[in-house]
């Protein structure tokens, strides 16, 4: 294919991560059958499966898909939990496929992307943002969309900062610097606490990532929890939501009736831990949560609505048991590990695979496309350029 094209390809994929699902799954699947073709064109096949990436990722997929024998969720529910936890299969495809210079490309113009929304948020807020349907999935997004581009706003402050940290030229660093604190200030006057939460865990480790000093990691986390509670104080948007939530974790009695967020998360998360004493080894099946869920709560109730237990973690030990938690940890801290091993090269993946496994503690951030495709999406490209500090 025409080099020129694959940059344009590789740039729109960037900012995918901010449109609407279906262009989402369009870019993600189209990155991965690209990456299948390239693979075989080239026969390697063997390094697709010496990738720990991939084997982590095809051994969680096939204890999900070895628990059908022993769920008793609907067709329905254990068909669409397959496809979500498969594109996990995805991302490792797209790393080792992808040309390093292809990678960069799209981790830039995600970083643009945020950036610009950043800036639509702000005019927004003003009342300077002409009506448009270009900001449906965006600036107008409602519901669990809005959670999403917190948490991808977040990821893209990271990645603009870490943009200018390797920047040599200092134009384009002060253009890095300025491209962050756009989508900073999209982060902080969007009114979901998801980005809010993530982002000083991402500059935390973006920061002890660049220092080789114990001691410089430790003053750099320390700046970071000013800079946050600084945030925090000075930030209305940033202090109001955050001290909702604090006095909703206060208040909070454990009670079916409860009726705020974060109440209602904590007694999600009893109900699921009761799942998880039931069938602790190999839990109750892929897709059986939400039977199970029905079966402890008084329907019309206003917890009664939920489908997911807005964790992750918990809804892996509920349906694949200590095996699926053990798996997924191998997922994701191998991820992880392999990423800080790879130096600068490896910061981008860093960062991703830190908001999957930081974010999936509130949030089914793989069983929910929204936020499965635009974090692994970006997960994959970072991963190229990972790829080229292992090759070397």
């Amino acid at each position: 294919m025409n080099r020129n094209l694959l940059i344009l390809l590789a740039g729109a994929c960037g900012w995918a991560a901010f449109m609407p699902v279906g262009v989402k799954y369009l870019a993600y699947l189209g990155c991965g059958l690209a990456a299948l073709l390239s693979l075989a064109r080239q026969q390697r096949w063997g390094e697709l499966w010496r990738s720990p990436g991939f084997v982590a990722a095809a051994a969680f997929w096939g204890l999900t898909l070895a628990s059908v024998s022993w769920s008793g969720a609907s067709a329905e529910l254990i068909v669409g939990q397959l496809w979500l936890y498969g594109m996990l299969l995805v991302a490792p495809l797209i790393a080792l496929a992808c040309p390093p210079e292809l990678g960069r490309v799209a981790l830039r113009q995600f970083g643009l992307a945020a950036a610009v929304v950043g800036a639509a948020t702000g005019l927004a807020q003003v009342g300077w943002l002409p009506a448009s349907p270009l900001w449906h999935s965006t600036v107008d997004a409602e519901g669990n969309q809005r959670i999403v581009n917190s948490l991808v706003l977040s990821l893209g402050v990271a990645m603009c900062l870490l943009q200018a940290w390797q920047s040599t030229q200092p134009g384009r660093r002060l253009a890095w610097l300025g491209a962050a604190l756009l989508a900073l200030l999209g982060l902080a006057l969007q009114d979901r606490r998801t980005g809010m939460v993530a982002l000083p865990v991402l500059l935390a480790v973006l920061g002890m990532a660049h220092q080789r000093s114990a001691w410089r990691r430790l003053v750099l986390v320390l700046a970071v929890v000013a800079l946050s509670a600084a945030a925090w104080q000075f930030s209305p948007g940033v202090r109001g939501r955050l001290d909702e939530g604090l006095h909703e974790l206060r208040t909070y009695q454990s009670s079916d009736t409860a009726a705020t967020s974060w109440g209602m998360r904590l007694r999600l998360a009893e109900h699921t831990i009761d799942m998880v004493r039931e069938k602790p080894i190999l839990g109750h099946g892929v897709g059986s949560w939400l039977a199970q869920w029905r079966q402890r709560v008084q329907p019309g109730l206003l917890i009664s609505i939920h489908t997911t237990p807005h964790d992750e973690y918990l809804l892996v030990a509920s349906q694949l048991g200590l095996a699926g938690i053990v798996l997924l940890l191998w997922l994701f801290g191998g991820n992880l590990w392999r990423a800080w091993r790879a130096g600068p090269d490896g910061q981008a993946a860093l960062l991703a695979w830190t908001a999957i496994a930081w974010t999936g503690l509130f949030n089914v951030v793989i069983r929910d496309g929204k936020f499965a495709l635009p974090l692994l999406l970006v997960a994959g490209f970072a991963g190229a350029l990972q790829r080229a500090r292992s090759a070397s």
